[in-house]
């Protein structure tokens, strides 16, 4: 029963099987809506839980950054 319960916890809305992160690491989905309103979605990933908190620091800095300089419409996805 409980291995039905875990199958089942472990099926994405696509219906697909979602993989399971080793112990410290976490599956990353990443999305990005590009100025022209275009969703580009990559494949998950394994990252180690450091690895994770430093990409995310990365782009809040980064965010941080381009708010600061008005004018400047183009990034990475454009």
């Amino acid at each position: 029963m409980a291995t039905r319960k875990a199958d089942a916890m472990a099926k994405r809305r696509s219906g697909r099987a979602a993989r399971v992160a080793r112990p410290g690491y976490a599956m990353v989905s990443v999305s990005a809506r590009d100025a022209n309103g275009f969703v580009h979605h990559y494949d998950d990933i394994e990252a180690s839980l450091d690895s994770l908190r430093e990409a995310i620091a990365i782009l809040q800095r980064t965010s941080a950054r381009d708010d600061a300089a008005p004018g400047d419409e183009s990034g990475p996805l454009s």
